[in-house]
Parts: C-alpha cells; structure tokens; sequence
C-alpha cells in the first residue's frame, strides 16, 4: 500500500488499469510470485517459481511494449521508461528491505545472518528479472542508500494514487474467500488498522485511507504482542524455530490455495 504513494512508479498500473479491473487476481499473482520463490530451493531451473519468474519478467515487458505503443504522451523525463530499473529495484527493495522494516515494526527480531539472507534472495530474483546485477544492493546500507536516492527522484501520491489505493482496499470486500458480507467488513477494518500503524499520517492522508473503527486499532498491538510471545517458545533452540518455520510456510500455502479457488476465472488481461 505505502509504495501507492509515490505517484510516478504507479503510472503503469494506473494506465493499464489492471489493479482496479481485478485487485483480487493481482494480488492473487503477487502473493502465488511471493510464496513460490521465498521457499527452501526453490528457485532451480525451471522449478514452479522459476516459471513464475519468467512469467513476470514477460508481463513486464510486454506492458512496456503495450504502454510506450498506447501512451503516446508518457512523459519520459519524468516517469523514465514504462517499468525500468530503478523503479524495479525501488519495488524490490520493498519485498525485502521495506518487508523487513515491516517485520521489525510488528515485533519480529531479524539477525544479521537473515537479513543478508533475504537481501541475497532478491538480489537473485532481481537478476531473474533482468535487473543486472550490478546495479542490486548487496546489503543495508546499499539497500537504504539506493531506495534514498530513488525517493528523490519521485513525487508524493497523486489522484491516481488514492484510486489505487481505494481499489486495494475494495478487494476485501469483492474478494469470496469469506461467504457473509460482515466477515469481509471486519477484514476491511483489520487492513485499515494495518495500514494505519505501519505508514506514517500524512501518507495515510494522501492515499485516502479511512480510519478503522475503534476496536479495530487494537489489532497491530495485538499482533506485535503475539509475535514476541511466539519467538520466545520457539526460538529457544533450533529444532522450535524449524518449527516456527513450517507452520509460517503452513499458514502462508493455505491463503494461497483460498486465493487461487477464489479468484476470478475468467480473468484475461
């Protein structure tokens, strides 16, 4: 959602249209991309995220071709060229440095040796992607120094920004994963809470997000809370943080699997 806020990087989306044709069957790709590619080996040759990988990379350049055909007034010393570099190291950046910072925020402790990790791992996909390697950050202060720069060249969420983010929000309540109308509502209101404790009040502004109900607002707290309790059961030797591991792959598989029963089918770009 925090990414919506900066106006130039959304413009693909926003002229393709996609997110606000069917939140629910990009979020679906996203999260099937996500899970697929972050488990144990899974990125060898022409393994299930490897494809998927593939697949993005041929999504990426086909809507560059598409954009730069149908959008004769895209403003190139602005936006630079549909879906280029920098701006895929920016999005990036967000699966792992802004992901982590997340984390952090919610109560997760992250060693030194795990955040190299996942720095490592989109470092790779990045390259997958057809970033060259040398232009992907190796670690923190690269990662941080980069996404720095990148900021400056940006500007704040604009019009098309709020539409985005409004559209992100509707998906809880078009998406058929929950069956009654108010279990859809509360999910809405469990996303705003979200929203509101992890981005800061003046972007929460200007994407338009609507304030949770009250009771809602205790959610983060409750999350963070759960979070310290469940490392200190299970981070005590290495046999409970596997554990720990298997059921977060657990849990993370079953939406999935919700997310591609539930979503549309007949859904064409």
């Amino acid at each position: 959602m925090g990414g919506y806020d900066f106006a130039y990087i959304s413009k693909p989306l926003v002229l393709t249209g996609l997110l606000k044709k069917s939140p629910v069957k990009r979020l679906k790709d996203t999260l099937e991309f996500w899970v697929h590619v972050t488990r144990e080996n899974a990125l060898k040759p022409n393994s299930e995220a490897y494809q998927l990988i593939v697949r993005t990379r041929l999504m990426h350049s086909y809507a560059r071709l598409k954009i730069k055909e149908k959008t004769p007034d895209w403003d190139y010393e602005k936006w630079g060229e549909p879906i280029n570099h920098w701006d895929m190291i920016a999005t990036y950046t967000g699966f792992s440095l802004v992901f982590m910072q997340g984390l952090m925020k919610l109560g997760i402790k992250i060693s030194a040796e795990e955040e190299k990790g996942v720095l490592h791992l989109w470092k790779y996909v990045g390259y997958l992607l057809g970033i060259p390697a040398e232009f992907l950050p190796d670690n923190r202060p690269e990662a941080v120094e980069q996404f720095y720069w990148w900021t400056k060249v940006q500007v704040e969420g604009d019009e098309g920004s709020a539409e985005l983010a409004k559209a992100l929000l509707q998906e809880n309540l078009e998406n058929t994963i929950y069956k009654h109308p108010f279990q859809r509502k509360m999910l809405l209101n469990l996303h705003r809470s979200m929203n509101w404790f992890l981005l800061d009040k003046d972007i929460i502004e200007r994407l338009q997000i609507p304030k949770p109900a009250a009771v809602f607002s205790l959610f983060p707290k409750i999350i963070v809370k759960g979070n310290l309790v469940f490392q200190k059961i299970y981070l005590r030797n290495p046999a409970q943080y596997q554990k720990l591991v298997e059921m977060g792959d657990g849990q993370q598989r079953k939406v999935l699997a919700d997310y591609i029963q539930h979503t549309p089918k007949d859904f064409h770009y």
